[in-house]
């Protein structure tokens, strides 16, 4: 145990809050949880951090553990949190990272006495951030517990803070895309580590510094198919009529998902094969099974993707002018029920769009405008005007050589060269 004291600690009336890292001072702390917490000690997953609060105004020669808190990694979907937060799904796989959830918490029987647990959290809450910061590298901005009805009333998350957001639906993560419903719906609690952290979580900006190590790098981070599973079964019947001409003898994947892969990767924008293989990996049971793969891994029984060589093999074998015409086909049989897409195009007016630019977005199809809106810059950004009519249909232009055509010419020639100019939006 004096081993464990030669470590900074934030000390407070008399309690000493120490971060364990190495094994053999998270040892006792386990040992703790599981010979009194009714859940034992688990597994924590994520980014894990072991505390332990002792004492150090009791009568023995060392300091005497009196409570043990351990944090981990957040759930990954939770309806009233991330309605709390306001973000998106994408947005929410970028930054999860920076929820830490209270998995374990549990004050000695021997060591209980008024206010004791309050004043433990209440210390584990102040240093967290630090604590955080020191062993992983980033400052988390929130924090997420839950506690069960039937075992206590939460009082302890009131005394400290925290916001309750209501009941979750009873389901519990066994293994990947799979929940198991444990009919016991526990109550979800927050906690803002910073005054502005469910902001922070939400906004479009970059983050500071201190919390860039958490965010999820790459494309695919927190990736969601772009096509629904009945949509990727119409994709999959209609390359059916594609030939296999692969070796009978090497099959492992059948040739019409392989094909709705590689389709559904050049959908997503990929340019080449290891892109689509990228695109295509984070596809969950459900896609998977509705694209038709049918291989599944011998342990987990879970559905296996094909690996970048088998996609490499048919993209090589494939007759692009056959695919672009199933494709084409099945884009028009399916273009109401495909997600509609936007294409964005700008240009500036003046030296280097000093006088204000012009914005064009149109859907791709019929080339109609979404929202039309004036543009005009100020303080070196573009920022919109005034909303425009949804629609021009039902004006009349002046008739050329009338008053009114000859005073819209006047007051263009009148208007300073050098003042600003406003832009609309135009299809």
């Amino acid at each position: 145990m004096e081993s464990l004291m030669t470590k900074p600690a934030l000390v407070a009336d008399h309690l000493v809050l120490r971060s364990a890292t190495q094994k053999a001072e998270i040892a006792p702390l386990r040992e703790a949880l599981n010979q009194g917490h009714y859940l034992k000690a688990g597994r924590p997953a994520g980014h894990v951090l072991w505390q332990g609060i002792y004492r150090t105004d009791s009568e023995a020669d060392c300091p005497e553990l009196v409570a043990v808190l351990c944090w981990g990694g957040a759930a990954k979907r939770l309806k009233e949190r991330d309605n709390y937060i306001g973000w998106d799904s994408l947005t929410c796989a970028k930054r999860l990272k920076l929820i830490v959830q209270l998995r374990r918490f549990y004050v000695i029987d021997r060591a209980r006495r008024p206010n004791l647990a309050s004043q433990c959290l209440g210390l584990s809450l102040r240093t967290l951030r630090g604590e955080f910061k020191a062993c992983h590298g980033f400052e988390p901005l929130l924090a997420e517990s839950f506690h069960d009805p039937e075992e206590h009333t939460g009082t302890l998350y009131k005394a400290t803070n925290w916001l309750a957001l209501g009941y979750t639906k009873g389901f519990k993560r066994h293994r990947r895309d799979f929940y198991q419903d444990t009919g016991k719906p526990k109550h979800l609690w927050v906690r803002p580590l910073k005054k502005n952290g469910p902001a922070l979580l939400a906004r479009p900006e970059i983050l500071p510094p201190a919390h860039q190590a958490a965010i999820a790098d790459g494309d695919t981070a927190g990736a969601r198919c772009a096509l629904k599973c009945s949509e990727l079964r119409t994709l999959r019947h209609a390359l059916l009529d594609l030939t296999d001409t692969r070796n009978p003898k090497a099959i492992r994947h059948p040739f019409s998902a392989m094909l709705t892969l590689i389709v559904y990767g050049l959908i997503c924008g990929a340019s080449d094969v290891k892109a689509i293989w990228q695109k295509c990996a984070p596809l969950d049971q459900n896609h998977r099974r509705a694209i038709g793969l049918t291989r599944r891994n011998a342990k987990t029984g879970l559905l296996t993707m094909p690996g970048y060589g088998a996609l490499n093999d048919i993209v090589n074998r494939l007759d692009p002018v056959e695919l672009a015409r199933v494709l084409n086909a099945w884009l028009g049989e399916n273009s109401e029920l495909l997600p509609k897409s936007l294409a964005l195009d700008g240009k500036t007016i003046g030296a280097k769009g000093r006088l204000g630019g012009i914005v064009t977005l149109c859907f791709h199809a019929p080339g109609d405008a979404p929202r039309p809106a004036h543009l005009q810059r100020q303080k070196g950004r573009l920022r919109t005007a005034r909303r425009s009519a949804p629609s021009r249909q039902g004006r009349r232009r002046p008739t050329p050589g009338s008053p009114g055509d000859r005073r819209r010419i006047e007051h263009q020639k009148k208007r300073p060269s050098s003042s600003p100019a406003t832009a609309a939006t135009t299809c």
